[in-house]
This record gives structure tokens, C-alpha cells and sequence, in this order.
């Protein structure tokens, strides 16, 4: 039985004990230190020692030592525990093994935060140091700020991976959930134009799914969360028109749609319709138009994007501005072909609350009709290409 050793180092109060621990894969005893807690929330007792209050958390942090609970707790520092986590290339769902590029993905973005990883062991880490990390990239990009996708893929990186050594027992909990997000640039307010659409398609020779996906984004104007919702019975293939009727956020299932406007039908032109049919001899027809294996489960369009479109992407020399660029795109050259902007906001549903005359909010009412031939001057001018 042992009742550790307390004592102040800087700021804190520390516990040293000794306990086994697993240091890449084989255990042994050595000596460990723990904070229990800031010196100025706990002040030392008149003779210098440690107060009640910290006494009290010296044995609740000594007590499973004792009692064997601890045992086997990994020892790795921060840095070997990350580099050994992307040479494994097993994700943070059991039984996953990663992809190539989904590994360079990781790669990527532990090189983004390596250089202000503390030296310290895997089990130390708590949200403040966290925080910390995250603190210090921040300001090294203080003149030159990454796009807030880029900090949001680190923090997603660090996550998966502390999740996974909750997983595997090597730690009690995960440090980045509660972490403070990093402000990056604004979005990519990129709009794509139709030389850009019809690039990006060409390079995706070979995954329907993808290019079916580009022509569904481009020529309806859906939104992502809408795209990912549609199901193969929303398709009317007699009337050449999709019923949205359901939208994805964050893997979250939501039978209804962000508006009321985004309910009207959705005009399938011919361009629409080629791909989709492409896609379905490839496809099984039912569920979710747009699925991973379990056609009764909508795609991870961020999975997607990282595993298949970034590396097509950067193979052909295109440069990748996000999903939303599409319906951006859309918008604008409907703007360039001079359709009325009443019809544009049908096209994309927008709510009619947000027309400037009253007769557009109240009395003009979307016309399938009209939708449809504005989308057909957008496929003629793409033809054209």
C-alpha cells in the first residue's frame, strides 16, 4: 500500500506515486505525477503542508492505485501516441480499418498541430491543454489564418483519436470534447461556374456515385443536407421531378425540410436525369438514393469528399472549394442569364418571406414550368462547353 508524496510544482499541487503502466506494450513500475488541483484554490497549511481538501483527492486518485484499477494504463507520451494511432490506420470505430487517403488526411493534420503537442504523457492530458494546443497554432497563424475547415479537421483528428484511447483503456476520458473550437478564415464563398462543373465531373470518370451527386448539386440547386435526405421513391421519373421531402445534418435524420419553401418539387432536367440513370444501374434502387453500403442509410458526404473527390481533385488540377459551391454556382449563372430573380429564389426555395414585393411573398406562386426552362438555359449553356 502506498499514500504517494504531495507536493507543490508551480502552480499545482502534485501527487508522485508509483504505478504500473504499459510503455509500448509491456508493463512495468514506474514513478507518475497527477495534479490535484491549483495552489490558489487549495492554500498550504501553516507548516507548508498539504491542506485537507488536497488530501482528499491524493487518496481518491491513490485508492484504485492500491486497489489494482489502474493497473496497465498506458505511459506513452502525446507525440509517440498520435504517430502510432496514424501508423495503425484504424480510426475510431471499432473494427474500421482507414483508407490510404484517409491516413494522408490524418497525416496532414497532425502535422498542423505536431510542432505544439506538450511532452507530456497521453494519461496528463486534460481540455486545458487542450486548449493550450490549440492556443499556440492559432497565434503561430496570427498573420496568416487556415480556412476554418482546416482547424475543424484538426480538432476532428485529435478527437477520433483520444476516442480511441478511451477505447483501448488508455485513458479515462476525451480531452477534446469539450475543447474550444479555433476561429479560422470566413467559408469559401466560392461560386462554381460551368467550365468548373463540367471539369470536375470529367475528372470523376468511373465513380457514379460522385458524378451523379455534382449533376443532382449543380442543376437543382439543392442543398447538401437536402441531396443527402433523397430517397430513389422521391424520384418521380413520369413527372421528371424530385419531392424533398427529408434532410441529413450531422448524421442526424430529419423528416422535414429547413423551410417550407424547400417541400416544392424539384425539376430533373435531361442532364440530371443521364447521371442519375447511370447511377442506378450501379445502384440498388432502393432507400437512399445517395448511400454507402446499407442503402438504408444516407452517405457520409464528408468521407466522400476526403477519400474520393480531394485526391480526384488534386490529381486533375482543380481546385476543391466545398459542396455549397455548387448551389453558389447555380445561382450565379442564373443570374447571368438574366432569369428573373423571383424564379431564382423558387429554384433554390428560398423562403418567400425574403421577396421584395408583396406579390412575390403572397401572390406568386413557384411555376414547375418556369423553373424547369430557366434549368434548361443553365443545361444548354453547359452543352455548349
Amino acid at each position: 500500500m502506498q499514500g504517494g508524496h504531495i507536493r507543490i510544482n508551480g502552480r499545482y499541487w502534485i501527487l508522485k506515486v508509483r504505478e504500473v503502466v504499459t510503455v509500448n506494450g509491456i508493463k512495468q513500475r514506474k514513478d507518475t505525477y497527477k495534479k490535484l488541483g491549483l495552489l490558489a484554490d487549495h492554500r498550504p497549511n501553516p507548516d507548508g503542508g498539504a491542506p485537507k481538501s488536497i488530501r482528499a483527492l491524493a487518496d481518491l486518485e491513490v485508492a484504485p492505485i492500491n486497489a489494482g484499477q489502474h493497473q496497465g494504463r498506458s505511459a506513452d507520451s502525446v507525440k509517440s501516441y498520435l504517430e502510432s494511432y496514424i501508423a495503425a490506420g484504424r480510426g475510431s470505430k471499432a473494427g474500421r480499418t482507414l483508407r490510404d487517403v484517409t491516413v494522408a488526411s490524418y497525416r496532414r493534420d497532425y502535422n498542423v498541430i505536431k510542432d505544439f503537442v506538450p511532452d507530456m504523457q497521453l494519461r496528463q492530458v486534460q481540455t486545458p491543454v487542450i486548449n493550450e494546443m490549440f492556443n499556440r497554432l492559432r497565434e503561430s497563424d496570427r498573420d496568416n489564418p487556415r480556412a476554418q475547415s482546416a482547424y475543424n479537421n484538426v480538432k476532428s483528428f485529435l478527437s477520433g483519436a483520444f476516442r480511441t484511447a478511451v477505447g483501448d483503456g488508455k485513458i479515462d476520458f476525451n480531452p477534446v470534447t469539450a475543447a474550444r473550437s479555433i476561429e479560422g478564415n470566413d467559408p469559401d464563398t466560392h461560386a462554381y461556374t460551368l467550365e468548373e462543373v463540367h471539369a470536375l465531373i470529367e475528372a470523376m470518370k468511373g465513380l457514379h456515385t460522385v458524378q451523379a451527386l455534382f449533376g443532382v448539386m449543380m442543376f437543382t440547386g439543392l442543398r447538401p443536407e437536402e441531396i443527402r435526405g433523397l430517397k430513389w421513391a422521391d424520384y418521380d421519373r413520369e413527372e421528371g421531378v424530385l419531392n424533398v421531402q427529408r434532410t441529413v445534418v450531422h448524421s442526424k435524420i430529419v423528416e422535414d425540410t429547413k423551410t417550407k419553401s424547400s417541400k416544392a418539387p424539384v425539376p430533373v432536367i435531361k442532364t440530371v436525369k443521364k447521371l442519375l440513370e447511370a447511377h442506378l444501374k450501379r445502384n440498388s434502387g432502393d432507400g437512399y438514393i445517395f448511400h454507402g453500403h446499407d442503402s438504408q442509410k444516407p452517405i457520409n458526404t464528408g468521407h466522400l469528399v476526403y477519400e474520393e473527390i480531394i485526391p480526384r481533385c488534386e490529381k486533375a488540377g482543380i481546385e476543391w472549394h466545398g459542396l455549397h459551391a455548387f448551389r453558389r454556382g447555380l445561382a450565379s449563372v442564373l443570374n447571368d442569364l438574366e432569369v428573373p430573380e423571383l424564379t431564382v429564389s423558387h429554384i433554390l426555395r428560398h423562403s418567400t418571406r425574403s421577396s421584395k414585393s408583396v406579390a412575390g411573398r403572397h401572390y406568386i406562386k413557384p411555376s414547375p414550368e418556369r423553373m424547369r426552362a430557366a434549368l434548361e438555359k443553365v443545361e444548354a449553356k453547359y452543352k455548349a462547353l
